[in-house]
């Protein structure tokens, strides 16, 4: 399965049909893409999966290659993945009832799992950080 990144010109003042194009496909999941979130940057792109994974893009000229592939933290469906402000933290909620918060290395752009959180009855369907990211909610 792939996830598509589209460019929008929003500079029309009528919606029509072109105002998106795709510019490009993201080839890489095993199966159905969730959710995609841009880093407050936006140098990067994280996607989630049925397959279990975050996968991690950056933009190389017209493309877009995987810069890491997060896929030791959920036995099930990744639903939602949440950048932090300070675009070292990623947050991964999952069907497994766990919240994922990753650590992205200054040193060598190596990504650590920083914390599992556990404690929903249920699958965790959405996260979001708060600005000064020092509260994470599930």
């Amino acid at each position: 399965m792939a996830a598509a990144v589209m460019q929008v010109d929003d500079r029309s003042s009528t919606p029509t049909p072109s105002i998106a194009r795709c510019i490009a496909t993201l080839e890489g999941h095993e199966e159905r893409v969730w959710h995609c979130a841009w880093s407050r940057d936006g140098r990067q792109l994280a996607s989630c999966g049925s397959d279990r994974t975050v996968r991690l893009w950056r933009r190389t000229g017209d493309a877009f290659v995987t810069s890491a592939t997060l896929d030791d933290a959920h036995d099930r469906t990744v639903r939602r993945v949440a950048w932090a402000p300070c675009g070292t933290l990623l947050a991964a909620t999952s069907f497994d009832a766990t919240c994922c918060v990753w650590r992205r290395s200054r040193q060598d752009d190596a990504w650590e799992i920083l914390a599992t959180l556990e404690g929903h009855e249920n699958e965790v369907k959405g996260c979001a950080w708060n600005a000064s990211a020092s509260l994470l909610a599930t």
